[in-house]
């Protein structure tokens, strides 16, 4: 950033003798003219990260920078009044600064000389010029800007103060706009958080009990340096009769010896939280936890977790001694995710929650159905259930009710009479109301989208069902009722919203020398908002668009639809990415839903390998070389869409060799959870290096297949690969008079290739032997048909196939002296050839060394 505040585009001229101003007169305002270049190039540094620290670190180097100070500090105002710093340059230690009165601002031009400023501080530097300029934020007083100089002599001007002071005025803008970032960030992860201790809980994962996977994630949320979950010393009772809590669960330092400890209810602070059901913040605890709360005085938060009046557990959650304290927003985030703890971990104590995981689990209406007969199977320990649904209408060809049957496959004609009839009158009974009037056997009817379901359980004995059984049938009815009304809508949305991801995705049809894969995470509509675009410009150039809007399912995948249309639409207007992503920009700033999409848009020429691209805010393409090596193009990344009007979006230039592959890609593919994502690019980089000599279908498979997590991707993942140079593809008649246009066309493709010219003639004789042989031995009869040629260019390798539609004429017998040696000049001159018969025709790959 230095370098960008010291330079100016303006050489420095000096003004014609005789024109009534001096020397000094221009130097002033050449002074005064980069200074103001050096703010304004500073004001758009602070602002352009909305990462926290980072527009700290970058405040406080500008403040130096501007004012020309050996050193600089920002003191921020803790809740306690004292400052905490943060430095650039030379260390400085300002704390001795802390208890100053700097009001609107002060100026000192030696230190030493005013002891009515410093009285008895000692500072750790001999500072003599001082400048201090107080940061105010939303009207409350943020810290203070301390600029400080020891050499002799240094002051600070009057056009300094008056930089650091518009700086300050556009850093309280930056810091504000960059705590409201974090604090979404923050959010963002306490609700992502709560999903996912739900999701966990409700699908049984046994790598993990529930309450060590609260307190887990509650330590990793909060930055903690310890987490205990207390739970109830006497289970099943009401909030207000539990005498004691116990630690049943711990992260973070000290675990092994707070696991276990009991703390009364009364009179302790947790035990309070649990009472009252309200989160609070705390630096020290009513009654001692020891390993917990023993370890000094540090902020701490307390989250109950409560549901339906039973005391579930408490959260305990320390910060270090000298982090900085919990504040009041971070009651709400915490109340959120306590909130959602508690009532997974309810469900998760009921038996309905393993009917709930297989209706959540089921990617169709029929599954659904048949996961819950199972799961009805397991419960009861039944010999059989059937699930049978009468149709409001007979619907079906045979007019039959449909059956599903766990335990003992049958069908709906194979069930005895009696029992058909049971069902049948079941079916007309009230709804989830058992019937069992049958020893061994219970029924009950619930609502089906298109009818009305009948469950039928048969146990493995006579007993009857008691009223346990019945309640918890009732109770499993309804949820199995309500879930499949769900999955059924599902369903009926699956087909449509599957085709309008397709249509609105990306093209099907794509150019040579390009492959894509696309994946979604949702399900069960598997549709996202991940998107690609290869689209053909009027000047022969090609654009290509990888990018990511934020969230998943048909609300992502329909914000999608239209970023993408807009972005295809403004390169056909102007073939600029940059130009395109300052477009998109304003129009994902009107859009719902479409801030914070990140993207990245390139041009390519495919004739020479250049390409001009821009990314917002997206990770960065990938090129891999025919020789191994790697780069990450990164040199044109900005800010992702809409979240500045008129933000500069510039672009890079670059050529692609020829061998090498180009990869864009959304970040699904390489990030994982906590993992930082450069560690997850550098991955999907070494496989590509490795796997490069691949065919480029094969080599997106292998790096969707490679990069996948074990449980599968949880994030959307879009792929674009293109290999330079593209394939050339031809197709023409088996006619001997195309043989001459084919033998041009393959030429030029081969020195584009950079072929040495010496193995081009090679390549051009042997394929020149494969095409006539296609035309004369294949098409010997006159009967039409097609020849295709294709020529890829591998790492190091050419490879040619040509295909025709005919049948070859089996050898001479004996061999022809003057003929019949295609074959065997086509093995001389190449590296290796394969010839392929089957009933649609003959394939021969030719492969040919580049170089």
């Amino acid at each position: 950033m230095a370098d960008d505040l010291d330079e100016s585009p303006h050489p420095r001229r000096r003004p014609p003798e005789g024109d009534g101003h001096t020397s000094a007169d221009f130097d002033e305002l050449v002074a005064a003219r980069d200074q103001m270049e050096r703010l304004v190039r500073a004001i758009v540094a602070i602002g352009s990260d909305l990462h926290f620290d980072v527009t700290l670190e970058r405040i406080v180097t500008a403040a130096r920078e501007l004012s020309g100070a050996r050193y600089a500090g920002l003191g921020i105002r803790a809740a306690d009044n004292s400052l905490v710093f943060v430095d650039a340059g030379d260390a400085f230690d300002a704390s001795g600064l802390a208890d100053m009165d700097i009001g609107d601002g002060l100026r000192v031009d030696d230190l030493r000389q005013r002891p009515d400023i410093t009285g008895s501080q000692e500072l750790n530097l001999p500072i003599r010029a001082l400048l201090a300029i107080p940061l105010t934020v939303r009207a409350s007083r943020f810290g203070s800007l301390f600029l400080a100089d020891d050499r002799p002599g240094r002051v600070f001007t009057d056009a300094q103060e008056s930089a650091v002071r518009a700086l300050a005025t556009a850093a309280a803008a930056a810091i504000d706009n960059a705590r409201l970032f974090e604090r979404e960030r923050e959010s963002a992860k306490w609700t992502k958080a709560s999903r996912e201790i739900t999701t966990a809980l409700l699908s049984g994962d046994p790598q993990t009990g529930p309450l060590q996977l609260i307190v887990n994630r509650a330590l990793e949320l909060a930055d903690a340096e310890q987490a205990i979950l207390l739970v109830p010393g006497e289970s099943e009772v009401a909030a207000d009769d539990v005498d004691t809590l116990i630690v049943a669960a711990t992260a973070g330092k000290y675990a092994s010896e707070v696991i276990g400890r009991q703390v009364p209810m009364a009179g302790s602070t947790t035990g309070g939280v649990a009472r009252r059901g309200l989160p609070m913040i705390t630096d020290s605890f009513q009654y001692p936890i020891e390993g917990f709360t023993d370890v000094g005085e540090r902020s701490a938060i307390v989250m109950p977790l409560i549901a339906d009046g039973a005391v579930l557990g408490v959260i305990a959650v320390a910060r270090r001694p000298h982090q900085p304290p919990f504040d009041e927003a971070y009651l709400e985030l915490v109340a959120d995710f306590a909130r959602h703890a508690a009532i997974a971990l309810a469900l998760a104590a009921g038996r309905e929650h393993a009917l709930n995981r297989q209706l959540a689990q089921a990617d169709s209406f029929d599954e659904a159905l048949q996961g819950a007969a199972d799961e009805l199977r397991r419960l009861w320990r039944a010999r059989r259930v059937l699930a049978v649904t009468f149709p409001r209408h007979a619907g079906a060809a045979d007019g039959l009710p449909s059956l599903v049957a766990t335990g003992e496959p049958t069908k709906w004609t194979d069930l005895p009479a009696d029992l058909r009839r049971i069902l049948v009158a079941l079916s007309d009974d009230d709804l989830l109301t058992p019937n069992t009037a049958q020893p061994g056997t219970a029924g009950i009817a619930i609502q089906h989208p298109e009818g009305i379901l009948v469950v039928w359980i048969e146990l493995t004995d006579q007993r009857s069902f008691t009223l346990e059984d019945q309640t918890l049938l009732t109770v499993l009815a309804g949820r199995l009722s309500a879930g499949l009304q769900r999955v059924y809508q599902v369903d009926q949305q699956r087909e449509t919203a599957l085709a309008l991801q397709h249509a609105i995705l990306g093209p099907a049809d794509l150019p040579p020398g390009f492959t894509v894969r696309y994946q979604a995470a949702s399900r069960p509509l598997q549709v996202g908002g991940d998107w690609y675009d290869v689209a053909d410009l009027d000047d022969g150039r090609i654009a290509l668009v990888v990018g990511d809007c934020v969230g998943h399912g048909l609300a992502a995948a329909t914000v999608m639809g239209q970023v993408r249309s807009a972005c295809r639409a403004l390169l056909l207007e102007n073939a600029s990415p940059g130009a395109a992503l300052a477009g998109m920009d304003r129009f994902a700033a009107r859009l719902p839903g479409a801030q914070c999409t990140t993207a990245v848009v390139m041009v390519l020429d495919p004739a020479t390998g250049e390409i001009s691209y821009s990314s917002a805010g997206h990770p960065p393409p990938l090129l891999v070389h025919a020789d191994g090596s790697a780069q990450q193009l990164d040199d044109a990344h900005t800010i992702a869409l809409g979240l500045r009007q008129d933000w500069p979006r510039p672009e890079a230039h670059l050529t692609i060799p020829i061998g090498s592959t180009l990869v864009l890609y959304t970040d699904g593919l390489v990030e994982r959870r906590r993992v930082p994502l450069e560690q997850g690019i550098s991955r999907a980089s070494a496989l590509i290096q490795e796997l490069r000599a691949a065919p480029l279908d094969e080599l997106a498979n292998d790096i969707m297949t490679g990069l996948a997590p074990d449980d599968g991707y949880q994030d959307d993942v879009a792929l674009l690969l293109y290999r330079h140079p593209a394939p050339l593809e031809l197709s023409f008649p088996a006619d001997a008079s195309y043989l001459a246009s084919t033998r041009s066309a393959l030429r030029r493709w081969l020195s584009g290739a950079r072929v040495e010219p010496g193995r081009v003639m090679e390549v051009l004789v042997a394929a020149g032997e494969a095409v006539a042989n296609a035309i004369e031995h294949g098409h010997r009869d006159g009967m039409p048909g097609t020849v295709s040629v294709r020529a890829t260019a591998l790492v190091d390798l050419v490879e040619l196939i040509i295909t025709d539609t005919g049948t070859w004429k089996p050898p001479a017998q004996p061999p022809d002296t003057y003929r019949g040696r295609g074959i065997a000049i086509m093995r001389g001159l190449m590296e290796d050839v394969t010839i392929a018969h089957d009933s649609g025709g003959t394939t021969i790959h030719l492969y040919a060394r580049i170089a």
